[in-house]
């Protein structure tokens, strides 16, 4: 068996929420904890979960979707994930890293004078050039604000490793000197309209607390 993980990419490779058998086959994971006597992965959003919810590894809060599940672990390393059932199905990531950082697939980093639609720009870049992103077509780039900073919102589809038609919805944001990407990913077909407005609400209740920003 192999677990595939990507924290820097959001549903174009492995994902954390199932195991893939040497025969191909999916299997969610938390199918596999049923009954064991291993620790929880997954913490389920409902009523009691605190709003806004403390990102404190990311120094924000916001207002986390009812219904979701927040990955345990994720966190810890240094983002969010959330999913109804599954990374194939529906899921929402949240990261921030150093403007120092390069750009997956580029030569670039984000900082210096740079414009939102340029920040805009090299995402959608290193997304084409991402593995397993086929057929990728801009649906829509246009300015966004977040908790009353200057953002990009992209929209974009492409078509999986295995063909499957899928969409994102990203918003990218600089805060001091991090920036922070916020992505809802799914399949066109249902999913993607079924769950989206779920993502828009968690993103109209951001809440910025960075250092220095």
């Amino acid at each position: 068996m192999k677990v595939g993980i990507d924290p820097d990419r959001s549903g174009h490779g492995g994902g954390i929420m199932g195991i893939r058998l040497r025969a191909g086959y999916f299997v969610p994971l938390l199918v596999l904890m049923v009954g064991t006597a291993c620790a929880p992965i997954w913490a389920p959003i409902d009523e009691k979960t605190p709003r806004p919810f403390p990102m404190t590894t990311l120094e924000m809060t916001m207002d986390l979707p009812t219904g979701w599940m927040s990955s345990y672990y994720a966190p810890a390393a240094g983002y969010f994930f959330f999913t109804v059932h599954g990374s194939e199905l529906e899921e929402i990531w949240i990261r921030r890293w150093p403007k120092t950082r390069i750009v997956k697939g580029t030569n670039r980093n984000l900082v210096g004078p740079m414009t939102i639609q340029e920040m805009a720009n090299l995402s959608i870049d290193s997304r084409r050039l991402d593995d397993g992103v086929g057929a990728f077509e801009v649906v829509s780039s246009r300015p966004a604000t977040l908790d009353g900073r200057d953002c990009y919102r992209l929209d974009y589809r492409y078509r999986n490793q295995i063909g499957l038609p899928k969409r994102t919805v990203e918003y990218g944001c600089p805060v001091g000197a991090w920036f922070y990407r916020f992505e809802f990913n799914a399949p066109r077909q249902f999913y993607f309209d079924r769950r989206l407005e779920d993502f828009e609400r968690m993103t109209r209740t951001i809440h910025f607390t960075t250092k220095g920003a």
